[in-house]
């Protein structure tokens, strides 16, 4: 394993009891990979917010990695949201993935809180003035599905570095060659901040296509024939498909997202960290 990698893996709260034990126990098998933190998604609504609360803090005081939480403007006044940071950083929890979050409601545009942070820039510019945090944002190689256009989409990202966000979490992609053209533009504004790329291993096609259009991400004809006829989930194929990605990003380091863990996937990522995919590098992995 190269000693240099930098790994962190993100959880989205599980919805019953059972799901918690679950990921409880998925989460203790990663600490074997010494990652620099756990990150856990923030929930819509009041309830699912306080599932994804309770997690941070319990990382924080029952497992032997920092706790990272995501932090989203939708639905939320600014006083929420600063309530939520000022009651992790009490709890020596600094880390947060600052986010605007999509909308509940289906084919609705985002709309601000009216008494809300603006955007993600917003959030990022008022919870640097509140206290250290460090804070992770959101990059689209292929740009957000609700940007105008890429120039649009890259003066936004630069906004939210310019706010004084430390590093850039990329959404996942499977061409390396568009996260390679993203980089250099970004590089190109100044943007001097590390750049994480996304990778998705996966382990459910049918998933993997419904997610990537909400999220305007391309799958290339070679993965779509790789997958044609195919009814069953099939992690090995998907994780290889992954893998592959990440070999055209070596020296770049990544962020790998899943969508369930088992054993199959635990494997998977270790053949990512075994497979030195990078100096120095990040992974951040994402299970539900």
């Amino acid at each position: 394993m190269n000693k240099d990698l930098s790994i962190s893996f993100e959880f989205f709260p599980a919805k019953d009891e059972t799901g918690q034990n679950n990921l409880w126990l998925s989460l203790k098998k990663l600490e074997q990979f010494s990652p620099k933190f756990f990150s856990v998604t923030f929930g819509a609504g009041g309830g699912e917010r306080d599932k994804s609360d309770f997690l941070v803090k319990k990382i924080k005081n029952k497992s032997t990695i920092p706790a990272a939480g995501h932090l989203t403007c939708v639905d939320m006044s600014k006083d929420e949201v600063n309530s939520v940071a000022l009651s992790w950083l009490k709890n020596g929890i600094n880390k947060i993935v600052a986010l605007r979050g999509d909308v509940r409601t289906k084919n609705s545009k985002y709309v601000p809180h009216k008494e809300g942070y603006i955007n993600a820039a917003d959030m990022v510019k008022g919870l640097k003035k509140l206290g250290n945090f460090e804070i992770a944002i959101a990059g689209y190689p292929e740009k957000h599905p609700e940007s105008e256009n890429e120039i649009k989409d890259l003066e936004n990202l630069k906004n939210k570095v310019d706010q004084g966000a430390d590093k850039i979490i990329t959404q996942f992609f499977f061409n390396y060659e568009k996260f390679l053209k993203f980089r250099d533009r970004a590089v190109s504004l100044g943007i001097k901040i590390p750049i994480i790329p996304g990778i998705l291993p996966i382990d459910n096609f049918e998933k993997v296509k419904n997610f990537s259009s909400k999220c305007g991400t391309t799958i290339p004809n070679w993965i779509e024939k790789e997958f044609a006829g195919l009814t069953a989930i099939i992690t090995g194929a998907g994780s290889g498909i992954g893998l592959e990605v990440a070999k055209g990003l070596k020296g770049r380091g990544a962020n790998v997202y899943g969508f369930d863990i088992d054993e199959g996937q635990m494997d998977s990522v270790a053949t990512f960290i075994e497979c030195d995919i990078g100096d120095a590098s990040s992974v951040d992995a994402a299970f539900a």
